[in-house]
């Protein structure tokens, strides 16, 4: 399952990842606190939806369109 960059708002149309609270390759469960995103309005906390093995894709600092891949979740 790939997880992409959430659209917070109507008007969002980027996220900035600020930091991950997980590490590659760690095991997660649904509702985990995954990473937050920062916006031009808010910081937002975004949780696992899925529970298996994360892949992470984007890293720290990187400004990702919304609906970018930033992780995958192997079940």
């Amino acid at each position: 399952m790939t997880l992409k960059i959430p659209k917070g708002a109507v008007s969002m149309q980027q996220g900035t990842i600020v930091e991950w609270k997980v590490a590659d390759g760690d095991t997660v469960a649904v509702g985990d606190h995954l990473y937050d995103i920062e916006t031009e309005k808010s910081t937002i906390e975004v949780e696992s939806p899925f529970a298996g093995t994360i892949r992470i894709l984007a890293q720290i600092g990187e400004a990702l369109p919304v609906g970018h891949p930033v992780a995958e979740i192997h079940t």
